[in-house]
């Protein structure tokens, strides 16, 4: 059975609620075999992060 490991990823919400997310960056991780699985949303709707994870 496999196991995976997980990572928190920040966004950055902005002053004025858009969200800039770093592609460049995103691109390393799923390189190193991360996969986005899930955004984490605060009370407001915007995405605060990205759930990550990868198979140990």
């Amino acid at each position: 059975m496999p196991s995976y490991e997980y990572r928190l990823f920040d966004v950055d919400t902005g002053m004025f609620g858009g969200s800039s997310v770093p592609v460049d960056e995103l691109n390393e991780l799923g390189a190193e075999g991360w996969e986005v699985v899930a955004p984490i949303t605060e009370n407001s709707g915007q995405t605060a992060g990205l759930l990550l994870k990868r198979e140990r």
